[in-house]
């Protein structure tokens, strides 16, 4: 998938709940979008009541009909300067015509990898969950620096992050709440905290993956540069040694420099360790609570003659079943076992290897 279509589909879906957040209305055509905002809402962003947006600029006679919303625009540009102050926030229900009722015993064990044990679904039942997208922008700063936005969906019950479903969202129906919306607790803030540096990264990796090689192929080119500086250096040094007429003390005192140029050049290559190392930042820039109906599967995990109840969950957007938690780590996983406490346990806490999304 090319990363920058994905980041540009990522601006629009922002933009749109960033004016759905400020009581605008939203209208889609297509690629572009009509947008109608409250009076105040518009100034902020120095725009008119009514404007429309899109992949692309469009002028005409000399002015925008079509403002483009991509990264680096001014019109983004200024929305996320007034989201990082203030990150918005919505509500909005989901709905569907349609939602799974059987066969969850064979998606689960498709789905899900089961060490040394075996999974009996016990019993299912219609169930109410509740999803956060968060879309944060990222900031990935070494020599250079590339920002762009990255969605993490993420199921408020389980606090485990569901893979590939905000792109599912796109087609599902939602009923918005905006006016009076409230924020999250200070435990949910937490815990999406601690979601975001579990998973962080790991989502905006084949983005970052030409910035990485960048810097690393810079990294390796300096690198080059100081070794055959510092050999070159060290057999002039040694050359010099050689000539007649050094008295002993000059000759110390040059091998003494010979014997420090190790410690020096480490010194150097890790200054630019330091230069071309890469720190990653995220700052929410809005958030979507989405409450959604769901099947909640009861099932038994069985070990020899150990065994446990605990439940999943289908959820209809992905129509998949999502990642259960481990309870020893928290991790979400697809790949489970019963530890000798009686714990579901990812595979990684089982001693085997990293659970899904690590």
């Amino acid at each position: 998938m090319n990363s920058d279509r994905h980041e540009q589909i990522d601006a629009m879906d922002f933009a749109c709940r960033f004016f759905k957040a400020r009581g605008g209305e939203v209208e889609d055509q297509g690629l572009i979008r009509d947008i109608l905002l409250p009076e105040a809402a518009a100034q902020t962003l120095g725009m008119d009541d009514f404007f429309r947006v899109g992949p692309e600029e469009v002028v005409e006679e000399g002015r925008s009909k079509v403002h483009a919303v991509q990264l680096h625009t001014p019109l983004l540009d200024r929305m996320l300067t007034l989201a990082g102050k203030s990150a918005p926030f919505a509500r909005a229900e989901l709905k569907f015509d349609y939602i799974k009722t059987q066969g969850f015993a064979r998606l689960i064990a498709d789905r899900f990898q089961f060490y040394k044990s075996k999974v009996r679904v016990m019993k299912t039942g219609e169930a109410r969950t509740r999803y956060l997208v968060l879309t944060c922008r990222y900031t990935a700063q070494s020599d250079e620096i590339k920002q762009g936005l990255v969605e993490i969906c993420v199921n408020m019950d389980t606090g485990v992050v569901i893979p590939d479903m905000s792109q599912g969202l796109s087609h599902v129906q939602k009923e918005f709440s905006i006016k009076n919306a409230e924020g999250l607790n200070d435990k949910e803030i937490e815990a999406i905290r601690t979601v975001v540096s579990r998973y962080g990264q790991n989502l905006v990796k084949d983005r970052l993956a030409s910035f990485v090689e960048s810097m690393n192929r810079r990294f390796q080119r300096d690198t080059a540069s100081l070794d055959a500086y510092y050999q070159a250096l060290e057999k002039e040094m040694r050359q010099n040694l050689s000539r007649s007429g050094l008295s002993q003390e000059l000759v110390r005192e040059r091998e003494e420099k010979i014997a420090m140029i190790p410690t020096e050049l480490a010194a150097k290559k890790k200054d630019l360790l330091n230069k071309y190392g890469i720190c990653i930042d995220f700052k929410p820039a809005a958030a979507l609570y989405l409450t959604s109906a769901c099947v909640t599967v009861f099932a038994r995990l069985i070990s020899g003659r150990n065994n446990t109840d605990f439940t999943l969950t289908y959820n209809p957007v992905t129509k998949d079943m999502d990642p259960v938690a481990c309870q020893s780590c928290g991790a979400g996983t697809y790949g489970i076992g019963l530890s000798p406490d009686l714990n579901i346990n990812c595979l990684n806490c089982l001693g085997l290897r990293p659970s899904f999304g690590e």
